[in-house]
């Protein structure tokens, strides 16, 4: 008989704690979900954004860009200060021209009928390459920032040296043009409510001196 009244006055005894602390447990679990909900709210509505040092006539391409491509906003941006510096009428040693520096013969391929100088045409471009480089090295990453990085060597090295090595080719120039890229999508066009001031904005020229 003892051992019955102890077994029917356990549950009691909890039951009882349980009530008497029902409002501290209710207050804890409303607070967290209302520290996540404070949270979801400032990243959705602080303005957070990667672009706040890119040039802001074509902000609205660099979102096509990187809808079409799956890379992100700040990404591309890097990807263009670090082949033209934003200078339109720039082209380097191998002939290649506009923003994303694309030669003759490859923009026969994406230009898609655009103009290779054209700001607008050529981060189309840009995210047309980019997105097949996603698709046919996609089987060779891990993880999607492994993509990425492959991605951005495929498009300075070419995807067939990309897939030789199944890395990063071990050129000088295409090691640096990625780490470059990195630096400044973490840095200068890194996901941020609060623009780092060291930074300027970023404006298009149209010098034509070579790069």
């Amino acid at each position: 008989m003892v051992e019955e009244k102890k077994s029917v006055r356990a549950p009691k005894k909890f039951m009882a704690g349980f009530l008497a602390h029902w409002q501290i447990v209710a207050s804890a679990v409303l607070l967290g979900a209302g520290v996540t909900g404070l949270a979801a709210t400032y990243e959705d509505y602080c303005g957070m954004t990667d672009l706040a040092y890119a040039p802001t006539e074509v902000r609205d391409e660099l979102q096509h860009a990187s809808e079409e491509s799956g890379v992100r906003t700040g990404v591309l941006a890097s990807q263009l200060e670090t082949e033209s510096h934003w200078r339109v009428g720039v082209a380097s040693h191998a002939g290649a021209q506009g923003l994303a520096q694309f030669t003759p013969e490859t923009w026969e391929m994406w230009g898609q009928g655009g103009k290779i100088t054209d700001p607008e045409d050529s981060i189309k471009a840009q995210g047309h390459y980019l997105a097949y480089l996603r698709e046919r090295l996609a089987p060779l990453a891990d993880s999607e920032d492994e993509l990425v990085d492959l991605m951005l060597a495929g498009y300075n090295a070419g995807p067939g040296a990309v897939e030789h090595y199944k890395d990063i080719p071990p050129y000088g120039e295409t090691q640096e043009y990625v780490k470059k890229i990195d630096a400044l999508a973490s840095s200068k066009y890194k996901v941020t409510c609060d623009p780092d001031p060291q930074f300027s904005q970023a404006q298009i020229s149209y010098s034509t001196a070579k790069d």
